[in-house]
């Protein structure tokens, strides 16, 4: 059981590692560990935007974009080559773009929400959703206390003699 689950995780990351590369990239230059590098810290980026949940996280754009510069550094390779005098390096620049745009795009989802819902502490509901929930269950406490007057009176009624249910009427 556990093995298989493992197994599938394997065949997984696998499938996600096979990720299909922009017709740009090439093993020739350093487009393709460039391209590596962005997908990466992509992914640590929507991780980060995905964790955190207070406006103030978000002050910082480090936390939440990919500059080129940190991309040449982390590679080694001198920022003006990555970004604007190789062959490939307008079509990194405006893969860069898109991504930082989907990154902006995921933040400000995430700021209005956190806009939206005011911070409570460790209550995550919001005061509509408690005070609906509260509604919600003092009518099903009062149609259960109905329910229970209602038995507890047949079975006072069906435990009476029989002399004394037709001196009442109820036979």
């Amino acid at each position: 059981m556990v093995m298989n689950y493992l197994k599938k995780r394997v065949e997984e990351a696998a499938i996600e590692k096979e990720i299909e590369r922009p017709d740009w990239v090439s093993e020739k230059n350093a487009s393709l560990q460039a391209w590596e590098y962005v997908e990466q810290l992509k992914k640590e980026k929507e991780l980060y935007i995905k964790r955190h949940h207070k406006i103030t996280d978000f002050l910082a754009q480090k936390t939440y974009q990919i500059k080129g510069s940190d991309v040449a550094i982390a590679l080694k390779i001198n920022r003006a080559s990555l970004m604007n005098t190789s062959s490939y390096s307008p079509h990194f620049r405006k893969y860069l773009d898109s991504v930082n745009a989907e990154l902006m795009a995921s933040k400000k989802a995430k700021v209005q929400k956190a806009k939206n819902t005011p911070s409570r502490g460790s209550i995550r509901s919001s005061k509509d959703e408690l005070v609906q929930a509260n509604t919600e269950l003092k009518n099903l406490v009062s149609k259960l206390e109905e329910q229970k007057t209602e038995e507890l009176v047949r079975y006072a009624f069906d435990q009476l003699p029989l002399p004394v249910k037709k001196k009442l009427g109820i036979d």
